[in-house]
């Protein structure tokens, strides 16, 4: 397939019901949504799907415990539903995470207050299948296998919550599913116009003007009944591409509504005295706020952890394109871990991978950041800025994306949401049995199918779920597959090249940081893997010698 003509099968004439800007967990979850509800839907995405902030979350299914502090009980409430939905749906995504949070002489939330927040999450989750916390006295946590300092600690408690590791998948099970009931989703299209026409009431969004990124910027102009914003942080920015048909800004335009706040987070190996079942969640030392250490495995990969985050206002001048993890940042999340872990020894050169992004929350007069809602808005612009058929959301977190896909599709649609119920692609297995029994009964047989390790099939099916089959038969084509692309990595080069024909991945950063595990465990890649993937995308789109297509390939291999 040459490149250039991987839009050519889509009719951008015919107007859509609905347009998304931004391909992030919220888009994905409502262009499935409106797929499923059989809407013609068009979903566009500046640079692949689960770039932004997806990529660059805490990666916790949870339904919030300090969001009690704020006294934001629906939300915790909602968070707490969602979360059970998310642990049914995607078995193989989705796992229940324990998490414990110590109390020390002087802390801002005691054993009593946390005992009583306990309670409180408790009750909201009344119903669910995880376990009830429990109360830790301070002369067992020595029994966690675990070693936190001991000096002040009281207590402990230990409650169950859930986690994402691989949580660009999720996003794309999610696409994927989508265009399954005929969504198109577009990834690497940058939004160059949202075109409102006049109507009686002022404007109404008409249509959008795209670029291919990949094809020279190649122009595309698609019409539709509905748009809707969806780009986070971005969405400010985006404000400045509305404009009449004729190309002129609008005679007002909306106020601006983000006021997010940056999230950094770094990785690091197994540590003297991390447990290995279990996460922490901290009061730190030197402000008081909130931290997170944990189990951070993806597939079957070595054990990592994930350690985060911060929380911090952006400056007027940062480039949300562009954030990179401070020395300052580095150094308060380093120097936490290491008062609360005495013989961790953490340094700089234990870090194998930073990454930051920006929470897209709403514009706050709140001086503090943690005390910023985490609720998302869906805004209608009709009624408060005169433009008809134009939808903003505003904040949002993965752990409620399904229901806030509901309620955004719900203002277009009269059909029933099904998604809490419905299968994704990936999860096709056979009803009346869990995940771990279909893993247990298949485990053997595709060993044997495709003499491929059961080690390395377990790792797919963590990634892939019932679609495992499908990444595996492409090494009864060509047995060369099966080969690992990295030593120490449990990927195989069946991937690279099922993420290429079957998941819009076309350059090596979409594969690497976001179909493979190897790029989410290490900012350390080696040539010989950048080689391999690069030799794929050239083998698969007809990269041939000729200058464009030399332009082409630099494009792809980009940062690699």
């Amino acid at each position: 397939m040459r490149i250039e003509f991987r839009l050519d099968e889509h009719n951008f004439d015919e107007a859509f019901d609905l347009i998304i800007i931004g391909g992030g967990i919220n888009g994905a979850g409502v262009a499935r949504d409106a797929g499923e509800r059989g809407l013609r839907t068009l979903l566009i995405e500046k640079n692949d799907f689960g770039s932004g902030c997806s990529a660059h979350s805490t990666r916790l299914i949870h339904g919030g415990l300090r969001y009690l502090e704020q006294l934001e009980f629906n939300l915790v409430y909602e968070s707490l539903d969602e979360r059970e939905t998310l642990l049914n749906n995607y078995p193989h995504l989705v796992n229940p995470l324990g998490l414990l949070i110590p109390a020390y002489q002087g802390n801002k939330f005691g054993m009593g207050k946390l005992k009583l927040g306990m309670m409180f999450y408790d009750m909201l989750s009344s119903g669910k299948s995880l376990l009830p916390h429990q109360v830790v006295k301070a002369d067992q946590v020595k029994n966690l296998e675990l070693d936190i300092k001991k000096d002040g600690l009281k207590g402990a408690v230990f409650y169950h919550d859930g986690q994402v590791p691989f949580v660009e998948r999720l996003v794309l099970e999610n696409i994927l599913t989508a265009k399954e009931f005929g969504a198109v989703c577009l990834n690497h299209c940058e939004l160059s116009e949202i075109q409102c026409i006049k109507s009686q009431k002022g404007y109404q969004a008409h249509a959008i003007k795209f670029k291919d990124r990949l094809n020279g910027m190649k122009p595309y102009t698609a019409y539709g009944k509905h748009v809707i914003n969806m780009t986070g942080p971005w969405l400010d920015e985006d404000l400045e591409w509305l404009k009449t048909q004729d190309g002129f800004k609008l005679s007002h335009s909306p106020s601006p509504r983000i006021g997010g706040t940056k999230g950094s987070h770094i990785v690091v190996k197994a540590f003297p005295g991390a447990p290995s079942k279990f996460g922490i969640y901290n009061e730190a030392k030197s402000d008081g706020r909130p931290f997170f250490i944990l189990p951070f495995k993806i597939g079957m990969n070595e054990d990592l952890y994930l350690i985060g985050t911060t929380d911090i206002f952006l400056d007027a001048n940062e480039n949300l394109d562009d954030l990179k993890v401070t020395q300052r940042e580095l150094e308060y999340l380093l120097y936490e871990v290491n008062d609360l872990f005495p013989q961790a020894g953490l340094s700089q050169k234990s870090i194998v991978k930073t990454f930051c992004g920006v929470r897209p929350l709403p514009r706050s007069k709140q001086g503090v950041e943690g005390k910023v809602s985490r609720k998302h808005n869906i805004v209608n612009h009709g009624k408060l800025d005169q433009i008809e058929n134009y939808y903003s959301v505003v904040g949002g977190k993965i752990t409620t994306f399904r229901n806030l896909a509901r309620e955004t599709v719900d203002k277009i649609s009269d059909v029933a949401c099904n998604t809490a119920k419905s299968k994704t692609l990936g999860c096709k297995y056979p009803e009346g049995i869990s995940f771990y029994d279909y893993v247990q009964d298949i485990l053997a047989e595709y060993s044997s199918r495709y003499q491929v390790e059961a080690h390395t099939i377990l790792h797919l099916l963590m990634l892939y779920g019932t679609n495992t089959a499908k990444v595996l038969d492409l090494c009864l084509q060509n047995p060369q597959l099966k080969n690992k692309i990295a030593s120490g990595y449990e990927d195989i080069e069946a991937q690279i090249l099922y993420a290429i024909r079957y998941e819009s991945a076309y350059t090596v950063e979409d594969i690497l940081e976001r179909r493979l595990t190897i790029g989410l465990s290490t900012d350390r890649i080696e040539a010989n893997v950048v080689q391999t993937i690069s030799h794929y995308l050239s083998e698969e789109f007809e990269l041939v010698a000729r200058q464009r297509d030399k332009d082409i390939k630099a494009l792809l291999t980009q940062g690699y």
